[in-house]
């Protein structure tokens, strides 16, 4: 009677299993019990989101190289993937050109840009003015380079450690922020793009 009983649960554990892994052919979805509930309606958001239609990656490109006035051939791409934020889906691009890292958010359904970020590495202007002939002014901004001459030239400097170089806004101005260092000197300015001025300078000594 033992005997038979161990093989009566033996065989209800094996029913158990064949039913559970027939449910899961039959609706497409793994189970999990009560505890994986919640990871199947992640997995179900996942799958509608991979389904929209989408922008493709030499779009999200082509807008973020747009905003940023660039060619492609101009630039060196580090990364072009397709992430999801916030239940939104963007293409993260970064790229750089020169010393100048660009990073964009590009909304993979609208194409519309989330988000836009410039940073310049450290750099080094040499001391010599370049012997190209000078770029024609765009009518509406001035350059972050030009920005950087107006604040060496400001400094009364030639030749600098430049530790940031990036647009900012102060008190709803849009500005160039401009930090380098020259011998144990840091100095700090705000120019705004529009037109060259100078918002704000300051200049101390890096202990």
């Amino acid at each position: 009677m033992k005997k038979f009983n161990g093989l009566s649960k033996g065989f209800m554990g094996v029913a158990t299993v064949a039913c559970l892994l027939f449910a899961a052919g039959v609706t497409g979805v793994p189970y999990y019990g009560s505890v994986g509930t919640e990871a199947v309606g992640v997995a179900k958001k996942a799958n509608k989101a991979n389904k929209t239609k989408k922008i493709s990656a030499d779009k999200a490109k082509k807008i973020a190289l747009g905003d940023a006035k660039l060619a492609e051939k101009d630039v060196t791409f580090v990364k072009v993937e397709l992430e999801l934020e916030d239940n939104r889906l963007v293409y993260d691009v970064e790229f750089y050109s020169g010393n100048v890292e660009y990073d964009y958010d590009i909304d993979a359904v609208s194409g519309a840009i989330v988000s836009a970020d410039k940073d310049i590495e450290n750099y080094v202007i040499p001391a010599q003015p370049s012997t190209e002939a000078p770029e024609k002014a765009q009518a509406s901004e001035i350059s972050v380079e030009k920005a950087k001459q107006i604040a060496l030239s400001h400094a009364g400097v030639g030749s600098a450690r430049f530790t940031k170089a990036k647009i900012d806004y102060e008190n709803g101005v849009k500005v160039y922020e401009i930090e380098f260092k020259v011998g144990n000197m840091e100095y700090e300015y705000d120019i705004n793009v529009l037109n060259g001025a100078i918002v704000s300078s300051s200049a101390k000594i890096d202990d």
